[in-house]
């Protein structure tokens, strides 16, 4: 990635699900043997106005507001549409359901691979998974845990899992 000195960026961490902006203030450059090395200092949105080698950013960085939600958008709603997959053949497998899914007007402007549907009469693989029985499928008192069990987990990228609320969901699925 191209950095400018003021130019702001932002960071998925890895090792929190938050984004933080950081500003370029300063480019190093070194002029070595084996040639010329650029390095540049950032300035993170603390009140210090701390100020570390971008190198030793963990995460990710996008270099716009529009780019950094598209990815976290893509991301969310994959792991969104996978724990739906896996829901809609749980409930036939377990129940005999045929889904009758809702129209899909979260995130629609987000294209994502066309999804296929299990048809019992097919093969008992469909693109590398194996299409479960009844009797293969364990069952128990309750799909969801406990209370908390509003909380799903969306990947984000780069290895980075969010703890999200259904609730906050909505919020999400109005921008």
């Amino acid at each position: 990635m191209k950095y400018k000195v003021g130019q702001v960026f932002y960071l998925v961490g890895v090792e929190t699900a938050k984004v933080i902006p950081f500003r370029i203030v300063e480019e190093i450059t070194r002029t070595t043997l084996e040639g010329e090395e650029k390095t540049y200092i950032a300035e993170l949105p603390d009140a210090k106005k701390s100020q570390i080698p971008v190198l030793k950013l963990k995460g990710e960085i996008f270099d716009s507001l529009d780019a950094l939600r598209t990815h976290m958008l893509n991301n969310a709603k994959q792991a969104i549409e996978s724990m739906i997959d896996s829901a809609e053949k749980l409930s036939w497998a377990a129940y005999n359901v045929e889904s009758k899914s809702p129209p899909r007007d979260v995130l629609d402007e987000i294209e994502l691979p066309k999804e296929e549907t299990v048809d019992s009469s097919e093969d008992s693989s469909l693109n590398g998974f194996e299409v479960l029985s009844k009797d293969d499928v364990e069952t128990s008192d309750s799909v969801q845990g406990d209370e908390k069990s509003d909380i799903i987990k969306v990947d984000i990228g780069n290895g980075v899992m969010a703890n999200m609320s259904v609730k906050d969901l909505e919020k999400v699925s109005q921008i």
